[in-house]
């Protein structure tokens, strides 16, 4: 796969933009920077998700390079957003006798999907626009 340069610049400071957090972590910042820092990382995810699929044109360059950036970013940006909100983390969601605490586990992750949402909402609607659009021309 052979990108133009702008496009591979752009990529890269996108991808890169999403890694803040994680950087302002070793600096040992008060909590709110991180938490700043986080919603910027949030904010970059969206555009990565966004742009993705409008850079990379083979289908499974774009589905991998996304579902990587999903795993090393989404997931735990999502998950530290939620603890930085609601105080709950994983070691809550279960009683001291191993079962699984409905009250601080649901409300959790409905917390993070709707976190994530945007993020998958861009990416599923621009790469079905292209993939559409691709066949109409096809066709037409």
């Amino acid at each position: 796969m052979r990108l133009p340069k702008f496009q591979s610049i752009f990529l890269l400071a996108l991808i890169s933009t999403t890694f803040i957090p994680y950087v302002v972590s070793l600096t040992r910042l008060g909590e709110g920077s991180v938490f700043n820092a986080e919603i910027v990382a949030l904010v970059f995810w969206y555009a990565t998700s966004l742009t993705i699929p409008l850079v990379i044109k083979e289908l499974d360059t774009t589905l991998i390079l996304w579902f990587l950036t999903f795993i090393l970013v989404g997931i735990p940006i999502g998950c530290d957003l939620v603890y930085h909100m609601t105080g709950t983390n994983p070691g809550d969601w279960y009683y001291s006798s191993g079962e699984l605490n409905p009250h601080a586990y649901y409300p959790f992750m409905e917390t993070w999907a709707l976190i994530i949402t945007p993020g998958f909402a861009f990416f599923v609607a621009v790469l079905l626009i292209q993939k559409l659009s691709g066949k109409l021309k096809e066709n037409g």
